[in-house]
């Protein structure tokens, strides 16, 4: 019975993980046949636009917000009296709801200069297209937040999986809407029209299969207006914060998509497309773990066991997260190529296309790993109540990308990719103002024939560096986090002051270990299909990222490796928990309703 705290603590790391890899894996299905279907330039442009504002009010009231203000004061509150839990969920629920529904209204009336403010160069046909995108796909996004909030009450009950896999649903809806204009054969505009209400379908369907879920975890709940009382009032009071760290984030993507719209034509849609695959880690590794400890830290009390349970996660993500970075920049245009043409099936984006992807990819991947182990930074001050410290760190994280992201876009938008070859370096002047550091003509940037140029490029850059810039900030705040838990404040105590306890670089080893044998074999076997060539790659890369971590004995290598024999037995274990040979198995969480991946090891 001792042993049961932990297990559940690992399976519901499971179970996020596996309800996450579930819906991102749809997700990068839908992103594919989006991308193939509407293609890269003026209708996905104004597609990846249109999405800008409904994700905008999500992530900024949704998830991201929740985790901060709204789970630890219900993780704790629901141990102590779960009828005020209750209440405050209710509140809460409430809440959100008024102020999306507000959003959505303003969003709906004036999608017009909303378009205007967030996609400075689009003009013509690319802007009207936009404009009515945004009308229809905002009205669920009050929806959207409804699901992020069914989220924060099951992940408070260590429920995970439903909460994560309901996804599946939103992206199966805009999958079956795609598959329907292939079939009928939809043409132009109207595919993103259908397309559009799909997004809104699903929002309804995502929150629905939560409900029932989130209502058997907790029958306290009921829907009130007591913003008042005291939880309440401090949930919303935190909630500010919170929302304003997520703002900046989120404004940060406005301003990346304003930016990109200063570009090429097809320079929005190939960020969009890059942003999948880039994201795809992040919550595969960071989310799921992130989930389970945000919970489990808000119900700490040792500042010593918080440290070394952060230390541990965060070597554990570093390993995994750089080996796939390093397979995104080995073998990220095969990659690319196979997702994003469906294995060859529909090869409706060009190679060229296909390329500059890859590019925005691999830029991107830079900045993969501070990215992930600043979501578990954040969980510390989180944990502490703390929200105000991600929110200022975050806006100088957006000052910096910014500034970097505008600096290069503009001089590698001369950058031509032809042929698979990158033209037009010698072009630039950095001591030349006019040649240089000044946008294309409108009419070369708007005319969809002209090869792809590499500005986006810029921009992802500019992201993966102020995520470094972030990661070190957060470091440096939650080492010097002084907590008031259980007596006098002290300073967290992290061995040696070290977050990572010491060993952050000898993780990153083996990614560049991979990498180096990656490169040499992705160019090598440029002649297989596109799905062959990153199957091979790939294969060979894992196999030398984990190899390289045995050999250094990083424990999160073999965990991996010790993980296995617990799966096999896991398959074979009968219904009643004894293993076939008879004995007794290790004790499991009971699923009350088969919701929270019971079975997970």
């Amino acid at each position: 019975m001792r042993r049961r705290p932990e297990l559940r603590r690992r399976q519901g790391a499971a179970a996020a993980a596996a309800g996450i890899g579930a819906s991102r894996l749809s997700g990068l299905a839908r992103t594919a046949l989006v991308t193939n279907v509407l293609g890269i330039g003026t209708i996905g442009d104004a597609f990846a636009a249109a999405m800008r504002i409904p994700n905008f009010l999500q992530n900024l009231l949704g998830e991201g917000a929740l985790s901060g203000a709204f789970v630890p004061a219900y993780s704790s509150l629901s141990e102590r009296d779960e009828r005020a839990a209750g209440r405050l969920a209710g509140a809460v629920a409430t809440f959100l709801l008024a102020v999306t529904a507000a959003a959505a209204l303003i969003s709906i009336f004036a999608a017009r200069p909303l378009v205007r403010l967030i996609a400075w160069g689009f003009v013509g046909d690319r802007f009207e297209l936009t404009v009515t995108l945004v009308r229809i796909t905002v009205c669920g996004t009050a929806l959207a937040v409804l699901s992020a909030w069914c989220l924060g009450v099951l992940n408070s009950h260590r429920r995970f999986f439903l909460s994560y896999v309901a996804p599946v649903v939103w992206n199966a809806t805009q999958i079956a809407v795609l598959v329907g204009v292939i079939l009928w054969g939809v043409a132009g505009t109207s595919r993103a029209t259908a397309l559009a209400w799909g997004v809104t379908a699903g929002a309804a369907g995502q929150v629905l299969v939560q409900l029932r879920g989130v209502w058997r975890a907790d029958p306290h709940i009921k829907l009130n207006f007591r913003w008042r009382e005291h939880e309440a009032a401090g949930v919303i009071k935190r909630f500010g914060p919170a929302v304003a760290g997520r703002g900046v984030l989120q404004i940060s993507a406005f301003l990346d998509l304003a930016l990109a719209s200063l570009l090429s034509v097809g320079a929005a849609a190939a960020m969009a497309a890059a942003q999948t695959l880039y994201l795809l880690p992040l919550s595969l590794i960071g989310t799921s773990i992130a989930a389970a400890e945000l919970t489990e830290l808000s119900r700490a009390r040792d500042t010593a066991v918080i440290a070394e349970r952060t230390s541990q996660r965060l070597c554990a993500t570093v390993f995994g997260v750089s080996g796939v970075a390093a397979i995104y920049l080995a073998a990220g245009t095969p990659l690319s190529d196979a997702i994003f043409n469906l294995a060859g099936l529909r090869n409706a984006i060009a190679d060229d296309d296909i390329a500059l992807i890859a590019l925005v990819l691999g830029a991107y991947s830079l900045g993969l790993v501070p990215l992930v182990a600043s979501r578990l930074c954040q969980n510390v001050l989180f944990a502490a109540r703390d929200t105000r410290t991600a929110a200022v760190i975050a806006a100088i994280r957006l000052a910096v990308s910014l500034v970097i992201g505008a600096a290069l876009m503009l001089p590698l938008d001369r950058v031509l990719v032809i042929d698979g070859a990158l033209t037009g370096f010698g072009d630039i002047d950095l001591f030349s103002r006019e040649s240089t550091w000044s946008l294309l003509d409108s009419k070369i940037r708007s005319d969809p024939a002209l090869p792809a140029r590499l500005g986006a490029v810029g921009l992802a850059f500019g992201a993966a560096v102020g995520a470094w810039v972030e990661m070190g900030l957060l470091r440096r705040a939650v080492l010097a986090r002084r907590t008031a838990r259980g007596g006098l404040p002290r300073r967290t105590d992290w061995p040696e002051q070290r977050l990572f306890g010491g060993s952050g670089a000898r993780h990153l080893v083996p990614a560049a270990v991979a990498l180096a044998a990656g490169i040499p074999a992705s160019l090598a076997l440029d002649v297989l299909p596109a799905v062959l060539r990153f199957a091979a790659v790939a294969a060979l890369m894992v196999a030398v990222h984990l190899g390289c971590g045995l050999a250094l004995k990083l424990p999160a290598a073999q965990a991996l490796i010790s993980q296995l024999p617990r799966l096999m037995l896991n398959w074979r274990r009968r219904p009643d928990g004894s293993s076939p040979d008879g004995t007794a198995g290790e004790a499991t969480r009971p699923s009350s309703d088969g919701d929270e991946g019971g079975s997970q090891p």
